[in-house]
């Protein structure tokens, strides 16, 4: 293994480049801005050295191929030419999967994963003030199911978010007496069909940085080279997440040329059995402080995995446990608390803590004091709080929280 210093180069040359803002508004077509940015890779690629280099020459039939096939993809959908297109992305996606499978064995904790599901009232409608209404929008009502980044239209998913703050950008800010949020809790996949597998898309931004340095000190050469192999692996990932991440240049527009890869790559997770859902970073964050509130700023898409004429997905439906949702004005004696890496005694983000920006801001402090009342409830060890929505068993309940 190479010199630990050449690998903080590498790690660096990566943050270079993952903190590119993916954004196409200064290209005259998505085409032209994919064919830059993956000249912009190739010269991050050229600048790496010694292991990693090697590597990820090594691995040319991914890191070429994959920039070729997305390339492809987006073609061929805007020609028309939408088998083509989908056989284009089975290529790209069956490159990488190996990588993404193990990826997604880290992506959520021994006990499970706790994110947030959040609704808006709409003008004339009824509050969604149950735990049915806060899952996916039902099969009946699948007319009413939107395209959006990772789902196509009338194919009901559940959106998820790592914080509250996150829910609250993703609606487009609401009004807060209009604003209803659950706590959910998802398993880790133990290996059979039990569990939730995720394709993890986050970046690996700063995340190798302090590892290497660590090293240093500990000099662990098995723990060493499993760091710089991972770093291997997010340098060859990278053509795919950026691809899947682009923000969305006409957002009200009915069809977003950005959504053309991560929909396919969607589909094509359902179809593999190797993953059901998908993790990714919000394109809410780059106004904001991104070293301290990237990691409260991550979507999660869970598609329906047994299709019915009527009600909710079976699987989805006890597999994940949720509360009941509640609105800020039932959280107002909540003291907001923080500990260790700005969060709840439980992990949750508490985002005044993590931002100067927002720390006095209202709204902010609000949603703060929501996230206490779920962080309370896991304290109190109130399982009967998290329950799956039905086809509910003994063994599917919450067994912990975590310590």
């Amino acid at each position: 293994m190479d010199d630990n210093k050449e690998n903080q180069k590498n790690a660096a040359i990566y943050n270079l480049l993952v903190e590119t803002k993916y954004s196409w508004d200064n290209y005259l077509s998505l085409p032209e801005y994919l064919k830059n940015s993956f000249e912009h890779y190739h010269k991050h690629v050229m600048a790496l050295e010694g292991y990693v280099k090697q590597k990820v020459f090594e691995n040319l039939e991914i890191s070429v191929g994959l920039q070729t096939k997305i390339f492809e993809v987006v073609i061929h959908y805007l020609r028309g030419e939408i088998p083509a297109a989908y056989d284009s992305m089975k290529v790209a996606f069956e490159l990488v999967e190996n990588i993404l499978i193990q990826k997604s064995a880290k992506c959520i904790p021994e006990f499970g994963k706790f994110v947030f599901k959040a609704r808006d009232q709409k003008e004339k409608k009824q509050p969604p003030t149950s735990r049915t209404d806060m899952f996916h929008i039902p099969f009946e009502k699948r007319h009413l199911v939107n395209s959006q980044r990772f789902s196509i239209s009338g194919i009901p998913s559940i959106y998820l978010g790592e914080s509250i703050y996150n829910c609250y950008e993703e609606l487009q800010k609401p009004a807060l007496d209009k604003f209803w949020v659950s706590l959910f809790h998802f398993p880790q996949s133990d290996g059979t069909s039990k569990g939730i597998k995720l394709v993890d898309l986050t970046f690996a931004y700063q995340q190798h940085k302090i590892p290497l340095l660590l090293h240093e000190v500990i000099k662990n050469e098995e723990k060493y080279a499993a760091v710089v192999n991972n770093l291997v692996n997010d340098i060859l990932l990278w053509p795919l997440i950026m691809a899947c991440s682009i923000t969305c240049r006409y957002p009200e527009a009915p069809f977003k040329q950005e959504y053309i890869v991560p929909q396919m790559l969607y589909q094509l997770c359902s179809a593999s059995g190797n993953f059901n859902g998908v993790k990714f970073y919000s394109t809410k964050l780059e106004h904001l402080d991104r070293s301290k509130l990237q990691s409260a700023m991550i979507n999660y898409a869970l598609p329906a995995q047994d299709v019915k004429a009527s009600g909710y997905c079976p699987i989805l439906a006890g597999q994940l446990c949720l509360t009941e949702p509640i609105k800020a004005e039932s959280c107002c004696d909540e003291e907001i608390e923080s500990k260790v890496g700005y969060n709840t005694t439980n992990g949750l983000p508490i985002i005044s803590a993590r931002c100067d920006k927002l720390k006095d801001n209202e709204t902010i402090l609000a949603l703060d004091r929501m996230t206490m009342h779920f962080d309370n409830l896991m304290l109190e060890k109130d399982l009967k709080a998290f329950r799956p929505l039905y086809g509910y068993k003994e063994d599917n309940q919450i067994s912990s929280v975590p310590e």
